[in-house]
């Protein structure tokens, strides 16, 4: 009996050669709850690897290092059809969201720095935790908390792979609310501009918070050539994404995986911490990304999943039995 390569016509002999070694891949590879571990540490391990080497781990950069992981599944096709729309379209807003702070519309200083001291008692927690700490332990906190900070487009789109790689019906829900969330941001951000603590402190509104990223030097030292184009927007505190981000990767986990979802809850907390003893973020930020997260899937699954087919019936990736998968399934 004739292989499938054989019967594919003007195919190279490389190109034969790759599909003949995934259509003989690991058993374990056909496998979601394998692939999902392998996955997962795999990005873990290169994420590391570039925070380490001061590399930026950015959403184009995330795109090529889950190519391997889509190849080693046997739906590279479908890989590319799922999440090369969906990575375009986040560049995109990255970029758009980089011109909205020249509008004209002056920014909110002030107001956000009065109700955070109304609801802490006269306290800003931002200088409450900077004053916590100095020298060696302050700059360690700050690094580590930059670390977390930076993660805010790896994690996200690490749960997306684990969904895909699991159940890809919560995976296009997942991306389709994140898309969502991140243009009502859009919105927010281009009509009533927010500025961090940070901003208000250099405006003398605040004393004692520091901008900690910049005055620690802990940013990354290399970011990618799209990124280096970009015009970053200081002042999109409220709601905060970096709190909106995990929140709702962790709502859409818990479907899927019940237990471990709750490491990402943990990892979510770590953020909020991380984002507000920055000074990047007040904690009514915070509340209102974690409220925008929760509206934002709330809406995904009581009033777009019953009326969009594709959001029930997506076909998984891999079965959860070692069933024979085609190497270039659709």
């Amino acid at each position: 009996m004739k292989s499938p390569v054989a019967r594919l016509p003007g195919m190279s002999s490389k190109a034969g050669a790759v599909i003949a070694w995934l259509s003989r891949r690991p058993a374990w590879a056909r496998r979601s709850g394998p692939m999902v571990a392998v996955g997962l540490a795999y990005v873990v391990v290169v994420a590391g690897i570039m925070i380490w080497r001061g590399i930026s781990v950015s959403p184009d950069y995330l795109l090529l290092i889950f190519i391997p992981v889509a190849l080693l599944s046997g739906r590279f096709f479908r890989f590319l059809g799922d999440w090369v729309p969906f990575v375009v379209i986040f560049l995109g807003w990255e970029a758009m969201r980089g011109i909205v702070h020249n509008d004209g519309i002056a920014p909110q200083v002030a107001s956000l720095a009065n109700v955070e001291k109304w609801l802490f008692f006269g306290h800003n927690p931002s200088e409450l935790l900077q004053h916590a700490v100095s020298g060696t332990t302050l700059h360690v906190l700050a690094v580590a908390a930059t670390v977390v900070y930076f993660c805010h487009f790896a994690v996200p789109l690490l749960v997306g792979l684990v969904l895909w790689l699991k159940d890809r019906a919560q995976y296009l829900r997942f991306v389709t609310a994140l898309l969502g969330m991140c243009m009502v941001g859009f919105v927010f951000f281009m009509l009533v501009p927010t500025a961090p603590p940070w901003y208000a402190a250099q405006d003398h509104l605040l004393s004692g918070v520091t901008d900690l990223i910049n005055s620690q030097h802990t940013l990354p030292s290399n970011i990618s050539p799209f990124y280096s184009l970009l015009n970053p927007n200081s002042t999109a505190a409220f709601p905060s994404l970096h709190a909106a981000f995990p929140t709702l990767g962790w709502l859409a986990l818990r479907r899927v995986y019940p237990r471990g979802s709750w490491i990402l809850f943990g990892w979510s907390c770590l953020v909020f911490v991380s984002v507000v003893f920055l000074g990047e973020h007040y904690v009514v930020d915070v509340i209102g990304g974690v409220l925008l997260a929760s509206a934002a899937w709330w809406v995904m699954m009581h009033a777009v999943v019953p009326h969009v087919t594709v959001l029930r019936t997506a076909r998984p990736v891999l079965e959860a039995t070692a069933a024979p998968v085609g190497p270039l399934g659709a």
